[in-house]
């Protein structure tokens, strides 16, 4: 069964010998990253010695200046974590269920049309089920809220400043009302003032060229996070390719605000997002 939210996929990953707790304070200005720059390289030649390859998956759970505030980050560093997100025992597993999707054949008889009822079946779980609320909403945040609330990172010193670098970032087409889950690097300008950090070729790109509305989902887990960086969401939205990449269980996600949707069993808050056109930082 597919991992109800992060909490559930952290768990998973402490019982597999995945995931270390970092339990004194460190300073999510260049700390983090660099702790974790030094860990994922585990395992090469020359480097900490007895680490398997890409080391774990970590967990700092006191943050300088965030009380109460964890981070998880290297989650997907290695094979094997991308196998228990996923719920494989090998990657190609779901280049295989997705192929077999793809090359159905029209039956050519009753016994054909029996063979593929099983097959049919699963197609119709791909589709997420829309509900009216989920843990996904408990907190939603529209007035008097800052992005420096969260222990955004700053990864590099050269950096232009603290980035979200793992949104599922959830937008609609103003003249379609298609919708898309992708993956782009958001800059913390100020408290409330973030840049897309997005090609010009990307979907979401699209979206804002044509005045996007959009929302934010920070916590997803493995498999929605997969799909909003593959090609092949382009066409299927992303909520459709997550659904082939995960094991049995139907998808919920819940209407939010500006009537995105987002994965509903994730718990935590919703921004959100309107366009304000270029602006420099300071300017809300």
């Amino acid at each position: 069964m597919a991992y109800t939210d992060l909490r559930d996929f952290i768990a998973a990953l402490e019982r597999a010998g995945e995931l270390k707790r970092i339990k004194v304070e460190v300073d999510p200005l260049l700390e983090i990253t660099e702790i974790t720059d030094r860990v994922s390289k585990s395992g090469r030649p020359g480097n900490l010695p007895g680490m398997t390859p890409g080391g774990p998956a970590l967990l700092f759970e006191s943050v300088k200046g965030h009380p109460g505030a964890q981070v998880l980050i290297n989650q997907f560093g290695s094979a094997r974590r991308m196998n228990l997100a996923l719920e494989v025992d090998r990657l190609d597993r779901v280049a295989e269920r997705i192929h077999q999707f793809m090359d159905v054949k029209s039956p050519q008889g009753i016994l054909d049309k029996i063979k593929m009822l099983p097959m049919l079946a699963d197609l119709g779980k791909f589709f997420p089920k829309i509900v009216n609320s989920g843990p996904c909403k408990e907190v939603i945040k529209k007035d008097n809220f800052s992005l420096l609330d969260l222990p955004v990172l700053q990864c590099w010193p050269k950096d232009a400043g603290r980035f979200i670098t793992l949104p599922c970032v959830v937008t609609r087409d103003p003249r379609t009302g298609k919708r898309n889950v992708g993956m782009y690097r958001m800059q913390v300008y100020d408290e409330c003032t973030a840049g897309m950090h997005w090609q010009r070729q990307k979907i979401g790109a699209e979206h804002y060229r044509e005045r996007m509305r959009a929302a934010t989902a920070a916590g997803a887990a493995g498999a929605a996070r997969s799909a909003a960086v593959d090609i092949m969401a382009r066409s299927s939205g992303g909520s459709v390719l997550a659904e082939g990449q995960r094991p049995a269980g139907k998808m919920e996600v819940a209407v939010a605000i500006g009537d995105c949707r987002l994965p509903a069993p994730e718990p935590g808050g919703i921004g959100e997002g309107r366009d304000r056109g270029f602006r420099s930082p300071g300017q809300c």
